[in-house]
């Protein structure tokens, strides 16, 4: 074994490198037979701990599909045993030719029988292959409608500390129109069903055949049979010996390539690469690169790749006993060879191949099967790990306030996960209900973070958040969302027509009419641009249906230039639009958001940082004028024109709130504020 310079074995963990990458796994030693029956143990015992998952999806499945599961289930039976149905008929085949070349006396309405036997199962084959088929697409349809609900309602409880479990429990984003949740598991229980069935069958089928045989033929074939299942348990999967491993590379050359091949071929990074210069050197540096990693394997270590193939014994021992079993019977028989023996050679040649072609080593064990059933009902009953609140929002009346929503910071501090620094560090303030809100700084000074954990996207390390004094926590934050209208600097336009985008965010219980819009879209300052789409309002916003990713985009075969061009009549083409018609579009969804909701704080987050100054002043004398019941809280590089109408300003230094008065108090005091703002009247 190599291991890598400076790296040396840690406990049963082994090392190796391969090409640009290092392997870790486990020691060779868990390939022993003591280890393995150890291994068994743990797997029954971890198959058992499954079972009430299993269960509960047999028991969704059926409720779901009761004849379409059994159809499916029947078909996966049958699949499972005809092929020792046709080993059946040709043994059958066999005996009655050897019988008639034996006693010289050939019945033609013996094989005419046989042969209607046989193609009558080759028909009801073909029809459970068509059935088994039609089951499977009711199955998916009734699974899609049941459970991604259940799924969308899921993934959306995620918190931005568990995000990363999007990627790990639910479904894909792009996998859309494949997507079938629990049909990994049907799907795995009927292939591990048929393999089992395949295996079973045609061994019960040798074994018959065998007891008929005569010695030492009889003997012979035995062997081979029970040789097949010991090769297979003895023969490691790969040149290590394991059936997992991880690994990674920290090659330099090879990370910088990787780089500049995505910067190559990504076509988002085309315009800065031209605009910045850079797109004629990528060939140069990717070159240099190449040069300096040298003639190394940088494909991925799978199981199949030359420098973790298994030793050439092994393959030879599996080549001879699983695929060639004719030639070495042939060769221990060869002075006993008569038709009998050529008869099984072809038997045992016909059961090798077939078992060789339904069982693979990618065929699902048990505990795989099981392990699909919990990942299912993982993610449809997710929890956060941040813990929520009951607490209604609005409080009792004498509890919270019309004028808007009271915020109390009590020495507050924020260190966002895998971080060594404080976004925050021990940040105090009172925000009074209804009162419009500055909060100004340089880049970094930890602004946004501050809104981040009044909408709790995170959760304070140290400190005290509340609400119209109750702590943050003991809120029902869907409730106390509900009641909180944010605007983002970063403007989102969601896979939906303009209305959409505009109206998303009200309660589902209402009803949206055109005027509302109109008026949202007229208050955000996009009407304008709107009314110059061919759509209007319905125009489609970077369509849900995008035909540019790979295989499911439309196109299937190689069609005609004709077909290509029916396609493109059909498909929506995405509208583009600037920044800061973003902007404007993120505007009017906040302003239709507080027209149509009960709005008790409104957050603009540098909301208007690519707007004109004209539009800028437009769209905060707006967010002014509908002020009544709300409390509002504006961060904004440009303030000056909010800071004289301001009843409090916040300015933040280093994650910490350095100054809290008016404009004239901070002025007075001649400090970070001051000096922000003389930089923009001067």
């Amino acid at each position: 074994m190599n291991v890598p310079p400076g790296k040396a074995s840690r406990g049963r963990f082994r090392y190796r490198r391969y090409g640009v990458y290092d392997l870790t796994y486990e020691d060779a030693a868990s390939s022993s037979f003591t280890l393995r029956i150890y291994s068994l143990l743990d797997d029954l015992w971890a198959i058992c701990k499954e079972i009430p998952y299993v269960r509960r999806q047999l028991v969704d499945s059926i409720k779901l599909a009761p004849a379409e599961l059994m159809a499916y289930m029947v078909t996966t039976i049958w699949h499972g045993i005809y092929p020792a149905i046709n080993l059946y008929w040709l043994a059958v085949l066999f005996d009655r030719l050897e019988n008639g070349f034996i006693h010289r006396a050939l019945s033609p309405e013996a094989y005419w029988s046989l042969a209607l036997s046989w193609i009558f199962c080759a028909m009801v084959d073909v029809a459970a292959g068509r059935t088994r088929a039609r089951s499977l697409e009711v199955l998916i349809s009734r699974f899609r409608v049941h459970f991604i609900p259940q799924l969308i309602r899921a993934s959306l409880r995620v918190d931005l500390l568990s995000i990363e479990d999007l990627y790990t429990v639910f479904p894909v984003e792009g996998r859309f129109e494949s997507e079938f949740p629990g049909g990994a598991f049907l799907t795995q229980l009927g292939q591990l069903m048929q393999c089992t069935l395949v295996l079973i069958s045609q061994v019960f089928v040798l074994l018959h055949t065998i007891s008929r045989k005569q010695s030492p033929e009889r003997e012979v074939l035995l062997c081979f049979c029970v040789a097949r299942g010991f090769v297979w348990w003895l023969v490691p999967l790969n040149g290590i010996g394991c059936s997992a491993y991880v690994y990674w590379s920290n090659n330099c050359h090879f990370q910088k390539m990787k780089a500049l091949f995505s910067l190559a071929f990504l076509t988002g990074y085309r315009a800065d690469l031209v605009l910045d210069g850079i797109a004629s050197s990528i060939e140069t540096e990717y070159n240099r690169s190449a040069e300096q990693l040298g003639d190394v394997e940088v494909l991925g270590p799978t199981p199949w790749r030359t420098g973790l193939l298994r030793e050439w014994y092994w393959d030879l021992l599996m080549e001879i006993t699983l695929e060639h079993p004719v030639a070495i019977y042939a060769l221990i028989l060869s002075t006993h060879l008569s038709p009998s023996s050529i008869a099984s050679m072809a038997l045992l040649q016909q059961a090798t191949t077939s078992i060789s072609l339904n069982i693979g080593q990618d065929t699902p064990s048990l505990l795989d099967v099981c392990w699909q059933a919990r990942r299912l009902y993982n993610a449809v009953n997710y929890q956060n790990t941040m813990p929520q609140g009951t607490e209604l929002f609005p409080r009792p009346i004498d509890k919270s306030c019309d004028a808007g929503m009271k915020i109390s910071f009590r020495q507050v501090s924020l260190q966002y996960p895998g971080s060594d620094y404080h976004a925050l560090r021990d940040v105090s303030f009172d925000i009074l209900p209804g009162e419009l809100v500055l909060v100004v700084g340089t880049n970094g000074s930890g602004k946004s973070s501050m809104l981040k954990l009044l909408a709790r996207l995170f959760d304070p390390i140290a400190g005290e958040i509340l609400i119209d004094d109750l702590p943050l926590v003991h809120y029902d934050m869907d409730q106390l969302r509900a009641a909180m209208a944010f605007q983002p600097q970063s403007a989102v336009v969601y896979p939906v027509s303009v209305r959409e985008n505009i109206a998303l965010g009200l309660p589902p219980a209402f009803s949206v009419e055109q005027a509302h819009v109109e008026a949202a879209a007229r208050a955000g300052g996009c009407s304008a641009w709107i009314s110059r789409l061919n759509g209007g309002y319905d125009t489609q916003l970077q369509p849900s249906f995008d035909i540019h990713h790979g295989w499911m985009d439309g196109i299937y075969g190689y069609p005609s230039e004709a077909l290509k061009e029916e396609l493109a009549r059909h498909k929506g083409h995405p509208v583009s639009i600037s920044d800061g018609e973003k902007q404007r579009l993120a505007s009017a969804r906040t302003f239709m958001c507080i027209n149509h909701r009960t709005t008790r704080l409104v957050v603009v987050d540098e909301a208007t940082s690519r707007l004109d100054p004209v539009a800028e002043r437009n769209i905060l004398s707006a967010f002014r004028n509908a002020r009544a019941g709300k409390t509002i809280v504006v961060v904004t590089h440009r303030f000056h024109q909010l800071a004289h109408e301001a009843d409090r300003i916040l300015c933040m230094k280093d994650g910490s709130v350095v100054e809290n008065g008016t404009h004239a108090e901070l002025v007075r005091a001649n400090g970070s504020y001051a000096a922000l703002y003389h930089a923009q009247v001067e």
